[in-house]
């Protein structure tokens, strides 16, 4: 995992960290424990009086916005370049084409979109040297880890990745399609059928990360709830809505996908079919060394469920910031002495084009 520039050309730039998630981008610069700033994975784009569509603007309207990536994936490359320049030059004020820039690579992302990310930074924003790294490795690397089981879930996918000493194990990555914004969507139809009218996303999500929770005992939690107190949220209109089971049953997609209508193993499923043909040793280690990373991890009584679902051998990690995780790991990498060997060069990428990218394991 070398390449033929020598470190000098880069070691002494700061590098940006970008990672592009389906609900946000965390950005800022490598070296740094804090990111820079977070915006949401989204753009507007008006319609004209012909209702032809317009180039796209920057908006923190959720109602008015488009996605950029949808379950993890570009699907919109110009929408991104967009978001980018907003990023580069408004939200971190700096110029790319002096900035090595690494970017995370998402775990259901394409090998093929790792070409067209290095085509937008070399060709859209000049920028000197690049690099792709798995999230999930990044994320292990905020652990201060090389070798685990990382578990993640955020707004558009979740996922299980085994990594061996820095690499995907053979079987690769396996990936759930609740996450995030299902969840809210779940609660949406659950106070639905409750009578109550779900407020706008915005709102909904925020009521879905404050008063959700995971059980880790499903029939239980339903006798007892007559004797808990409902919950009240507060809308900003000031309208109250009184939330009892969908505070855990929403979160239960997760681990019970089939109430979504989905024939899929649950995350801790997941994690256990995803180590199931290695040596046992292997296993034993990855269990020793299970990481969170990913908003959606944040619900209360997230990281104890999949504890006890993955039983008593295995040990779950739990960054309080894990949303940030592959973010963190990629600051930490980028800000490394050994990391400098890896940067793709523009000189690289003008003689052997895109591919170039493949040569580096990351």
């Amino acid at each position: 995992m070398t390449s033929s520039h020598t470190t000098a050309s880069y070691k002494n730039l700061a590098a940006v960290v970008i990672d592009t998630g389906t609900g946000y981008s965390k950005c800022g610069l490598a070296g740094e424990d804090r990111t820079r700033a977070i915006v949401p994975t989204r753009v507007g784009r008006h319609l004209n009086s012909e209702g032809d569509k317009t180039p796209y603007y920057i908006t923190e309207e959720a109602e008015a916005a488009c996605s950029t990536l949808i379950r993890g994936v570009v699907t919109d490359w110009d929408a991104l370049e967009v978001l980018w320049n907003h990023i580069f030059y408004s939200k971190l004020c700096v110029e790319p084409q002096e900035l090595a820039v690494l970017v995370a690579d998402s775990p259901v992302s394409p090998r093929t979109n790792r070409e067209k990310v290095v085509e937008l930074l070399f060709e859209n924003f000049g920028v000197p040297a690049m690099q792709t790294v798995h999230q999930a490795l990044l994320s292990l690397y905020a652990y201060g880890r090389t070798t685990g089981l990382v578990m993640g879930s955020g707004h558009g996918t979740s996922y299980v990745a085994p990594i061996i000493t820095g690499e995907l194990a053979p079987l690769n990555l396996y990936r759930l399609d609740v996450a995030g914004k299902d969840l809210s969507e779940y609660l949406s139809q659950l106070l639905l059928a409750g009578g109550q009218p779900p407020p706008k996303i915005d709102v909904l999500t925020h009521m879905k990360e404050t008063c959700c929770y995971v059980t880790l005992d499903m029939v239980s939690e339903l006798c007892q709830l007559e004797s808990k107190n409902r919950l009240d949220f507060v809308l900003p209109d000031k309208h109250i809505l009184s939330l009892g089971a969908e505070r855990f049953r929403c979160p239960e997609a997760l681990f019970k996908p089939d109430v979504l209508g989905l024939n899929q193993p649950s995350l801790p499923e997941l994690a256990q079919i995803s180590i199931s043909q290695l040596e046992p040793h292997l296993q034993d280690q990855l269990l020793a060394n299970v990481v969170l990373e990913g908003g959606t991890t944040l619900l209360n009584g997230f990281s104890e469920r999949v504890q006890q679902e993955l039983g008593s051998t295995a040990n779950v990690l739990s960054l309080p910031h894990r949303a940030m995780a592959a973010w963190l790991g990629g600051s930490i990498m980028a800000s490394l002495d050994s990391f400098q060997t890896l940067w793709l060069s523009r000189g690289e990428y003008q003689e052997e084009g895109p591919w170039a990218i493949y040569k580096y394991h990351l």
